[in-house]
């Protein structure tokens, strides 16, 4: 199968075309001033992000970014790549990616932003005594914590605790943490395209790399890391022709909920999916219980109570109650926002080869047809919860990727050499774009 150059700008034109129309149209209906109180974004749909022109230094990056690109999608671009390599190169893009903003602001910002006085978890976990500190006194002080460390569940501020205590700089924590998540993302997306698709088609991990979401926050928060934690889980249920897959699934489940509350995201594909294609829910309930007597044991031994804390995040995060009857406008225009900002960083060439995708993965990949139907409608069904505020879609593009790449590799495989070297180029510079011309503030 051919994909014209014509395509392509028709797919890009048609994509920048539709979200500067949206940002526009959002503008005269809702004021900037209330779309975006606290002056988090210079561009919506798009999260955190501040344009800029590049410096002279920051052009030089990017030039010789491009000359690894090139060099490296003529060596590899039609090759299957061991893990290893492909965690080095995909390690490297990330880095490099980030870079583009300077040392202080591509390595060490993502983990500490302006230093000590930061929301981060960071700046709660270089506080806290030790893990059994926190987590016996987490539900007593989760209101006393910063902003992203209370409404989440404990796990990310004792990784960034163990990570200082080891490291002790913020740049390096930043890399360490890009490179934990690449190297339990890479093999396990690897494993689902092989049982979903048969093969792995050639160059798809390699692009997987240079999508812009993983080129953007690949590196730059702990949302890479539970994403892959997400995509273990998953991997692990799919795969249930190797008996300690079940096991494996109830510890990636549980360290999911241990990370972040929403998990729950990963509930409704794993119920569909076996009942969509096993006929029937007994994994799926022992994987769940296994699960919660997991966290249940957390609770008896250290304290820690998830739903307790789950109950407080939510207060937390709605204290207008239910967005939609509290800022009907807020709600509309934050869900379009958040479709279209996952779509963008996915990236308009792979939600058109995605599109063309599902037709053969209705007869040819069942199980991969299932997934990337029940991804998308789970994180449809967050939304509509009111789920995801301003600044945070872009991060759960992460969660939701391997469920869009699914069909789209489908349709990948079938291209002809040109065609994919077209696609990989442009997605991979929409992605160096975005960094070069804005800052994204995670």
């Amino acid at each position: 199968m051919k994909l014209s150059g014509r395509s392509l700008f028709v797919a890009w034109g048609a994509a920048l075309g539709f979200v500067v129309a949206l940002h526009f149209l959002c503008l005269h209906f809702f004021p900037k001033s209330e779309l975006d109180p606290l002056e988090l974004s210079d561009f919506y749909p798009l999260s955190v992000f501040r344009w800029r022109l590049p410096k002279p230094y920051q052009l030089g990056i990017a030039a010789a970014y491009a000359a690894m690109f090139a060099m490296t999608w003529w060596r590899f671009g039609s090759r299957k790549l061991s893990s290893p390599a492909l965690l080095v190169l995909g390690f490297t893009f990330a880095v490099l990616s980030n870079l583009l903003h300077g040392f202080r602001y591509g390595l060490d910002f993502p983990t500490a932003t302006s230093g000590d006085g930061g929301i981060e978890y960071y700046h709660d976990a270089i506080l806290v005594p030790g893990p059994l500190w926190l987590l016996e006194r987490y539900n007593a002080i989760q209101f006393e914590l910063l902003e992203h460390s209370r409404t989440h569940p404990p796990g990310p501020v004792l990784l960034y605790w163990l990570l200082w205590r080891v490291l002790r700089h913020p740049a390096a924590i930043s890399v360490a943490v890009c490179g934990l998540s690449l190297a339990l993302l890479l093999p396990h997306f690897k494993r689902l395209l092989t049982l979903s698709l048969g093969e792995e088609p050639r160059g798809a991990l390699l692009l997987f790399t240079l999508l812009p979401s993983v080129l953007v926050y690949g590196l730059a928060t702990v949302d890479a890391f539970i994403a892959a934690l997400f995509l273990a889980a998953l991997v692990s249920f799919v795969d249930d022709t190797r008996p300690q897959s079940t096991v494996w699934c109830v510890l990636y489940l549980a360290g999911s909920l241990f990370f972040t509350f929403a998990a729950l995201f990963l509930l409704p594909v794993l119920l569909g999916f076996e009942v969509l294609r096993r006929r029937r829910v007994r994994r799926f309930a022992l994987v769940l219980s296994g699960a919660a007597v997991l966290l249940g044991l957390v609770e008896l031994g250290f304290g820690f109570d998830w739903w307790a804390a789950f109950w407080k995040a939510s207060a937390m995060e709605n204290e207008e109650g239910f967005q939609l009857l509290a800022n009907p406008r807020r709600y509309f225009w934050y869900r379009v926002g958040a479709v279209t900002e996952v779509l963008l960083l996915f990236s308009p060439p792979l939600v058109l080869l995605a599109i063309r995708g599902r037709a053969w993965l209705r007869t040819h990949g069942p199980d991969a047809s299932a997934l990337a139907w029940l991804g998308p409608l789970s994180l449809a069904a967050m939304l509509l919860a009111g789920a995801l505020k301003i600044g945070e879609a872009a991060r759960v593009c992460l969660f939701v990727l391997p469920y869009l790449a699914l069909p789209a590799f489908a349709a990948w495989a079938q291209l002809d050499p040109p065609s994919r070297f077209r696609v990989a180029s442009t997605v991979w510079g929409f992605g160096v774009c975005l960094q070069l011309f804005g800052f994204f503030q995670w």
